[in-house]
């Protein structure tokens, strides 16, 4: 196998939420793990307040400091970022958001669980697609704080 291919393979496996990719390829095997952490793969209790799945980072760009609060998902299920197939999405990139704003819908167990906005501020990215199952603590918004 190309030495470059497989140092991308592992660059995507580092990112990616797999614990173990295996690859065999004419006779020669890649086992690639990582080390399991206290993460539960499905958490008993979602988090006691809204504030335990954000958190905020602070970006410099062009020499003046901008905070970032990464938006995540707090539970496993489906995320839909419209209330309905048939409306429009809740938000989008550049969107300004309020506190208490609904981001997107996550169903779990038919339960509809919704994402609100702990920040005031504008959407900078939006890390996920209409109905993709997400995990517990994955990336969901980036909204640039006011």
């Amino acid at each position: 196998m190309d030495l470059k291919i497989l140092q991308k393979i592992i660059e995507i496996f580092e990112a990616s939420s797999l614990w173990e990719l295996e690859i065999e390829e004419k006779g020669t095997r890649f086992h690639l793990s990582k080390k399991r952490g206290k993460e539960p793969l499905f958490p008993q209790q979602l988090p006691s307040s809204p504030k335990q799945s954000e958190e905020k980072k602070v970006l410099e760009i062009e020499g003046e400091k901008k905070k970032l609060t990464v938006v995540r998902s707090p539970l496993v299920g489906t995320v839909y970022r419209a209330l309905s197939p048939e409306d429009k999405p809740l938000v989008k990139a550049r969107d300004k958001v309020v506190v208490g704003q609904t981001l997107c819908v996550i169903e779990a167990m038919k339960v509809m669980n919704e994402i609100t906005s702990e920040v005031n501020g504008r959407i900078k990215d939006i890390l996920i697609k209409n109905g993709q199952p997400v995990e517990y603590d994955q990336e969901l918004f980036l909204i640039k704080e006011h």
